[in-house]
Parts: structure tokens; C-alpha cells; sequence
């Protein structure tokens, strides 16, 4: 097959989310225009097309700040794989930031032979769990939960920036925009943390999750949970193991341990151990 050929890379955009949520789609993967839109709205789309102008593979590279930067959305059709064009997307993305900048993305099997040729390596992993929403018992203990106003952002910020290790307002106001519900927790009148949940076509994904303590996250999570009915994802990450037996006490199961991978981690940001849970894997 020569690919010179028959498919060209170039940036998409908004006019391409139809042929983005197409692909998606043939790979099976849980996306909709709303989380399409995010992602344009949050990084740089670059994708490949084929003679027809037909969108056959797309890759995502979302900065944070000027020291680190997410990969996400690598999907190549199924019909032209093997002809180097997931190399060729995650070299295009990785042109896009400073070449000091730490790089992230969560690995799939298919894709981690090609991320470790790129120089990715593995540094850490999310705990994807799976399940139902129901009436939980929970007792405040002097905290308040409400919901989330556009005067809480500047306080919010501050926390996720001490949690992700540098600041992402651009995604957040987007992620924000697009979420069913998000919520703060307050003590002595002061957040300290938060929680978004956005509905997608086959569950309801809860993050990202920001406490100062596990009681803080879990009193997030089981307020969201009580007020849905219907599948519940969580991807939690390293560490919070209290976090995820609790989860499982409520039912849920853990589907899948993908590892987060990280190229410059000597360049990775230092964070306090307040993230329990990612926006979602496209995002880092």
C-alpha cells in the first residue's frame, strides 16, 4: 500500500467531529460530539485522510501550562494500520511542545509498542472501575457539598493546580461546560475539593475528583452516585487503594489497570496526592 498516496495528514476541527465520532465509533470507544467538541476545544487535533477526504485516523496533544502536555484520542482505522501513520501522528504532536516538556497519555496494548519506540516509558497507571449508581449512606462531619458557581473557579484552580502539578484552566472551563454536574466540597466555608461528573453515551464518568483526604473524596463520589441511576465510571489513580476498596464495597469492579506513560519524566510536575480520580484518559 503506498500511503503517500492515499491518505494526508492535516489539522482538524470542528467541521471533522462527525468523521472524529465516526471513528471512535469503529473502535469501539465511548465518545460523543460533546467530548469531541472538549477536545478541539482543549488542544490540537491532528488526523490522517484518505483519497475520498474521508478521516481515517486522529491523535490529540492537550498542553498544561509550559512544562507538561497530554496525548490522547490515537485511533487509527482499522483498515490502514501498519503503514506507520500512529507514529506519524504521535511525532506531529510531540512537535507541538517544547522538547523539555514531560509528555503523558494512557497506553492501550495496541498502542504501547509504539509509544516505547517514541521513548515513553511507564510511570505510573489508573484503576478503571465500573458500576452502578445507588442510595448511599453519608454523614457530612461539619462539611457542606453544593453545587459548583462560576465564583468557586479562581479557589477551584488553585486546588487542581496543586493536584494535576500545573494549571489546565482552558480544559477545565471546558470540561466544566460540558459536565452533567460538578460539585465542591466546603469546610469552614472554604472548598476544598471537587468533583465533575459528565454523561456519556454508555455511563456517567466521575472525574476529575479533587480531595484533601479520602472522607473529602469519597463524600464527592457517593453524592454523585446517589443522585444517578445507570453505569458509573471511575478511573482512579495510583495509590488511592482505600478509594477503590470502598468503590468495590459499593458494587463496583475494576475493568482494567492501563498504564499512565511518560516521556522527560525527569520534567514530570510534582503533585501533593489530592487527585483520586482523571477528567478521563484522553486527558491525562
Amino acid at each position: 500500500m503506498n500511503k503517500e498516496k492515499i491518505v494526508t495528514m492535516q489539522l482538524l476541527n470542528q467541521i471533522h467531529m462527525e468523521e472524529l465520532l465516526s471513528l471512535a465509533t469503529i473502535v469501539g470507544w465511548d465518545y460523543d460530539k460533546q467530548e469531541i467538541r472538549t477536545l478541539l476545544a482543549s488542544g490540537t487535533v491532528f488526523g490522517h485522510v484518505n483519497d475520498k477526504r474521508t478521516v481515517i485516523s486522529c491523535a490529540a496533544i492537550i498542553p498544561y501550562g509550559s512544562n507538561l502536555a497530554s496525548i490522547g484520542m490515537v485511533i487509527v482505522h482499522p483498515d490502514y494500520r501498519g503503514i506507520g501513520l500512529a507514529k506519524e501522528l504521535l511525532v506531529t504532536c510531540m512537535n507541538q511542545v517544547s522538547k523539555d516538556s514531560a509528555l503523558m497519555l494512557i497506553a492501550t496494548r495496541e498502542g504501547r509498542p509504539v509509544y516505547e519506540k517514541l521513548g515513553f516509558n511507564d510511570y505510573s497507571h489508573v484503576t478503571k472501575l465500573l458500576g452502578e449508581g445507588q442510595q448511599c449512606r453519608q454523614s457530612l462531619n461539619g462539611y457542606t457539598i453544593s453545587p459548583y458557581q462560576s465564583k468557586d473557579f479562581k479557589e477551584m484552580l488553585e486546588l487542581d493546580k496543586e493536584a494535576f502539578g500545573c494549571e489546565r484552566d482552558l480544559f477545565l472551563k471546558n470540561r466544566f461546560e460540558q459536565a452533567k454536574e460538578v460539585i465542591v466540597i466546603k469546610k469552614s466555608n472554604l472548598i476544598v475539593g471537587y468533583a465533575a461528573a459528565v454523561r456519556k453515551p454508555a455511563n456517567l464518568v466521575i472525574g476529575p475528583v479533587v480531595a484533601q483526604n479520602d472522607e473529602q473524596a469519597m463524600l464527592l463520589i457517593q453524592t454523585i452516585i446517589s443522585n444517578y441511576r445507570g453505569m458509573i465510571r471511575m478511573d482512579v489513580v495510583e495509590g488511592k487503594k482505600e478509594i477503590i476498596k470502598a468503590l468495590v464495597e459499593l458494587d463496583f469492579q475494576e475493568k482494567d489497570r492501563p498504564p499512565v506513560m511518560v516521556k522527560n519524566s525527569e520534567a514530570f510536575p510534582e503533585r501533593n496526592g489530592s487527585l483520586y480520580a482523571i477528567a478521563a484518559q484522553s486527558y491525562g
